[in-house]
């Protein structure tokens, strides 16, 4: 497969031209309406993200100090400045449902470095059974320092929600209000009297359930990251159930995961990098014949198959602009280190092989031309191959500190064939494009209608690899749709003939077009 890119062969240069400028135009007015039209929207955003993160922030200073210490002093003013700014015409709500945070009715759609703060805070109010906080233009710093006290100190084993709520009216707190949970009913739980979801409820619940996923491994990955900058000891626990829990909604929906590695975040590149590796590892092990037990292993071999940085300087590991031929030296230690790492933390017993050699091997290449270098005969572990090939492609689609532009899936994947047999495995290769598909999911691609559309699963059909599921973003005019109809390309009308097909690529890094936000 030397050209990744076959729907650019349908017409010639001339016949494109045309398109070309009408492509051009089109971009121009997505870019010009999505920037005039989600302004409020992204204030919105905004300010619910900040009210995440400071309700995250007095619920965590609340475990360790008193409701009148000092020590809350700034959370509760700044949660009273945000609750005030969302509350000057009606009381606001933060609800969550399915592992969805709602601001209002409006849902709060994150980005990878939100994750993890999100993630603690739906932990917490799934721990309780709460659907959702309103706070009132009323609300004072007596009252939020009441209502934090007593969500860390009653037991929700032993309290309901609305034991939580007669303690608040005991104390003449209505400003704040508890919401029980709201949640979509699921087919096992419908029972004979119940109506069965609808494919939207159950492609929301599969999102919701990836979200959680990829947050909780995101988060296992950052606190054992920073344990072991710290010498303390590592507790692989939390990571291999949060492997675990996506190695089984793979076996289910692999695309709703792999959509989610288009998570760019260049500020938490480290963990959600090694995440997406992980995800990617695991799809490409699963069709490489892993067993199931064997791909959480392998799931876990990737994601601390950068370990090592750890024992690299942050002003190194951060440094933006290009590395010095010292500081790169510095950063080609870190597959050495991360064996040394693991070995360090869990002793020499306890290290897994295939963790052990991801660490070591990942940069080594298919012909041996990485690093680290080996005067002796070596045999790189599939495991590691695996790794490798999700390492370059993830890291070259991605924002990174030292090169803030990232490549687009088509043109990754062509790289990536160019050096088949050298850098890479390419038997592994090609499965790994019927992974993320020959037109990789996340891709931005013009239809024959005109229409604009991303690329969200891959077909089932492999004799249709350049039909994908797409869904539609844009109409003829430009303008963005935020609910746009999916479209599977591989299906034929009545006459056999197919109703719409890719005419090209768009080149979403070039237009500067994040197409992230329909994978959250």
């Amino acid at each position: 497969m030397s050209d990744p890119k076959p729907a650019e062969t349908q017409a010639s240069g001339d016949q494109l031209q045309p398109f070309l400028t009408h492509e051009k135009s089109l971009s121009h007015k997505i870019a010009q309406g999505s920037e005039a039209g989600d302004i409020l929207d992204q204030q919105m955003v905004m300010l619910g993200f900040q009210l995440i993160t400071q309700l995250n922030t007095l619920i965590k200073t609340s475990r360790i100090h008193g409701r009148t210490n000092s020590a809350l002093d700034k959370p509760v003013e700044a949660m009273l400045t945000i609750v005030h700014t969302l509350t000057h015409d009606q009381p606001v709500t933060l609800r969550l449902q399915n592992d969805f945070l709602f601001l209002g009715d409006s849902h709060l759609k994150v980005n990878a470095q939100q994750m993890t703060v999100v993630s603690s805070v739906i932990d917490a109010m799934n721990k309780w059974k709460i659907g959702g906080f309103t706070f009132t233009a009323s609300v004072s710093s007596k009252d939020l320092r009441e209502f934090a006290h007593l969500f860390v100190t009653l037991d929700p084993m032993a309290k309901t929600v609305e034991d939580f709520r007669q303690e608040l009216k005991q104390l003449g707190i209505g400003s704040v209000e508890i919401e029980d949970p709201r949640e979509l009913v699921l087919k096992e739980d419908a029972g004979t009297t119940g109506a069965p979801p609808s494919q939207a409820e159950q492609k929301e619940q599969h999102k919701a359930n990836a979200k959680s996923a990829y947050g909780k491994a995101a988060g296992a990955l950052g606190h054992l990251s920073q344990s072991a900058r710290d010498g303390g000891t590592l507790n692989f626990k939390q990571a291999k159930r949060a492997i675990q829990n996506i190695v089984d909604l793979m076996m289910h929906d692999e695309s709703t995961l792999l959509g989610l590695t288009n998570l760019r975040c260049h500020d938490q590149y480290t963990h959600n990098h090694s995440v997406n590796v992980a995800l990617l590892s695991m799809a490409l092990g699963n069709r490489a014949g892993y067993p199931k037990a064997e791909l959480a292993d392998l799931g876990m071999a990737a994601l601390f198959h950068d370990v090592g940085k750890c024992a690299i300087s942050l002003d190194v590991l951060n440094k933006p602009g290009e590395f010095s031929k010292e500081e790169w030296d510095i950063m080609r230690t870190h597959p050495t280190e991360g064996v040394l790492t693991l070995i360090q933390l869990r002793g020499l017993g306890n290290v897994p092989a295939r963790m052990a050699s991801a660490s070591f091997e990942h940069h080594m290449n298919f012909d041996f031309s990485g690093y680290p270098k080996l005067a002796v005969p070596w045999t790189q572990s599939l495991s590691s191959r695996i790794v490798t090939i999700a390492d370059c492609y993830d890291a070259m689609t991605s924002s990174r500190v030292y090169r803030r532009e990232p490549m687009s899936p088509a043109n990754v994947l062509k790289f990536m064939f160019n050096k088949s047999g050298q850098s890479f495995d390419p038997v592994l290769l090609k499965l790994f494009v019927n992974c993320v598909g020959i037109i990789p999911i996340g891709s931005l691609v013009m239809l024959e209608s005109d229409e604009l559309a991303v690329v969200i699963k891959t077909p089932a059909d492999k004799a249709n690899a350049e039909r994908p599921v797409v869904k539609i973003i844009a109409d003829v005019q430009g303008n963005l749709k935020e609910d746009g109809a999916d479209v599977d390309l591989s299906l034929q009308d009545e006459t056999g003939a197919y109703p719409n097909s890719i005419l090209r690529l768009v080149d979403n890094t070039e237009y500067k077009f994040d197409t992230s936000r329909y994978f959250v």
